[in-house]
Order: structure tokens, then C-alpha cells, then sequence
């Protein structure tokens, strides 16, 4: 612990932004090389190996051991640390603690949708793993640990190569993560629009619960008439994804939106690789913004805010 603790402190005191591309992928190799890990490592692997006659490929057991050990390990300086005061490197802990539960709640629920027999507990507990993850990832997006999608993306792909991840693992956290990093800097660029627009008094990020109800803000907004609604938007990366989900049952003050940014057009720089929004893309969004709320509280589905509200 106090090896790995000393890394921290170099990042916290000599390397104010973490090194682009290389955040996650250092932090694991360091906890690799930590003296905790490693006697963590060797008490489970010789409680593996006086099991191995039992097991038809032990092997595989020693390769799960690297991503659980390292996630206690994260765990362990995460807790230590507490919640206040939490340099950035501490979501990049989150992301390794988080990591070996994320990739298998992203392949169970790959598998649900492939026509595996499933119980709802069961679905709702791997969504919500997923949901927590996606959060972390956000904020790191959120607070320019990196700046590019395929940086991020490759780094962590590193992590999980530094951490024992088998080559299919690796290749499907490709997948899930592009869709991830992409609705996470889709939902940043909209929040970002979004308090820039007239009218809007506030804008939060939406609870555990409502986010697995497919609820990613919650606006708090004022039209013309001194009126305030508040409107739960699910954001999403396409206008026909945005149709779609209209399309289906929603509860009533629920309503999926466009981001409004499209990387084909630049917003997210020139080869649509860049996690945060343009600040010429940002200006031209609030408009459309102030138009699809004045169209939304005409519709009369939302529920006037308290008066006690306007005062916040």
C-alpha cells in the first residue's frame, strides 16, 4: 500500500493533469507493482493451486485473479481516502474497482438480448453495474482526463491487458466502450447546451434510479410566461434514436431528445474523435434546445414546479 500510495502522491503533487492516453493504463501498472497486490495475489494463488486437481483449466483461474486483486487493491485506497478532497486520478481508481464487474454485466446483458433465458432481479442488478461504470466515465470525460475517444478507449484496453483480461474481453470492452464514450460526451455536450439556454434554471445530472428508467437530466426550466416546469430528458446521439424512443411507453414528464450535435458536421472536431463539443457547435445548439422546450411545455406533459422551487 504505501508504494502504490507513493505513486499517487507523485501524480497529485508533480503531475497536475494526468498524462494524456495513459491515465488508466499507468495507474493499473501500478497497482500491479504495488507490495499489496502482489501478496494478495500470492495468498489466492495458492489457495487456487491446492484446488487445480479439480479444475479442468486452472489456468483461466490465475488469469481472473489479476483484475479482482487489483480492484480490491483500488478499493482499499479509495476507502482510505474517503470522499473529500478526491484528486482526479481517484476516478480512474473507480474505473479499475468497477472494471471486472462492468465487463461481465455488459456480457450478461449482451447475452439477454441474444435470447438468454434471464430473471428481471437479475437484469436490473447487471444494469445497474453498468449504470455505475457509465457514471465514471462520465466524469472523467467531464473533467478533460482525456481528450479523445480512442485515447481513452486504448488505454483502458491497456489497463486490461496489464490486468489479465483475455483477447475476447478485450475486443468486446472495445465495443461497449465506443458506445458508452459516446453517449457520455452526447449527454456532457447537451447538459453544457442546456445551461446556456434561455430559460433553463438549472440543470442536474439524474439519480441511480431515474438513469435506469433511461433518464440521463433533469432540466429545471422557466418559459415565457414566468412558468416552470421541470422535464426529465433522456439524450440521446441521433435524431431516429431520439424518434424511436418516443415512440415507446414513457412515463409522463420523460422525454428523449436529440443532443443536437452531430460528429459528421465537426462538433466533435475535425474526425469526430474529440470528447468534448465544440464552443462554435455549443452556440449554435442552444437554439434548437430553446425551441424543443417551448414546443414540449405547449404539450402541457410536464408538471409545473413549485412555487418554493423558483426561490432555489
Amino acid at each position: 500500500m504505501i508504494a502504490f500510495l507513493m505513486i499517487l502522491w507523485y501524480y497529485s503533487n508533480h503531475c497536475m493533469e494526468i498524462a494524456r492516453g495513459s491515465g488508466v493504463a499507468e495507474i493499473a501498472w501500478g497497482i500491479v507493482e504495488s507490495s499489496e497486490y502482489q501478496e494478495r495475489q500470492r495468498r489466492i494463488i495458492r489457495g487456487i493451486g491446492r484446488a487445480a486437481t479439480r479444475e479442468f483449466n486452472p489456468e483461466s483461474s490465475y488469469r481472473l485473479v489479476d483484475r479482482y486483486v487489483a480492484s480490491g487493491v483500488a478499493d482499499d485506497i479509495l476507502k482510505e481516502r474517503g470522499d473529500t478532497d478526491k484528486a482526479p486520478e481517484y476516478k480512474i481508481l473507480e474505473l479499475i474497482q468497477k472494471m471486472p464487474y462492468w465487463i461481465c454485466a455488459e456480457e450478461k446483458l449482451e447475452s439477454y438480448r441474444n435470447g438468454v433465458f434471464y430473471e428481471r432481479n437479475n437484469k436490473i442488478r447487471e444494469k445497474e453495474t453498468v449504470v455505475a461504470f457509465n457514471k465514471v466515465v462520465r466524469d472523467i470525460i467531464s473533467k478533460g482526463q482525456y481528450t479523445r475517444k480512442s485515447e481513452l478507449i486504448s488505454d483502458v484496453q491497456g489497463a486490461m491487458e496489464c490486468l489479465g483480461y483475455s483477447d475476447e474481453e478485450i475486443e468486446n470492452a472495445y465495443k461497449f466502450l465506443a458506445h458508452v464514450i459516446n453517449g457520455m460526451r452526447h449527454e456532457i455536450a447537451a447538459e453544457i447546451a442546456l445551461r446556456k439556454t434561455r430559460g433553463v434554471r438549472a440543470v442536474y445530472m439524474a439519480s441511480v434510479d431515474d438513469d435506469l428508467s433511461g433518464i440521463d437530466l433533469i432540466v429545471e426550466y422557466r418559459d415565457k410566461y414566468g412558468n416552470e416546469y421541470i422535464i426529465g430528458l433522456d439524450i440521446k446521439s441521433t435524431p431516429d434514436s431520439a424518434r424511436n424512443a418516443n415512440n415507446s411507453d414513457r412515463d409522463e414528464g420523460y422525454y428523449a431528445i436529440w443532443s443536437g450535435f452531430d460528429h459528421r458536421l465537426g462538433d466533435f472536431g475535425s474526425y469526430g474523435d474529440n470528447l468534448m463539443p465544440s464552443n462554435k457547435a455549443v452556440k449554435m445548439v442552444r437554439s434548437f434546445y430553446k425551441a424543443e422546450l417551448e414546443e414540449l411545455v405547449r404539450g402541457k406533459n410536464y408538471k409545473k414546479s413549485r412555487k418554493s422551487r423558483r426561490r432555489r
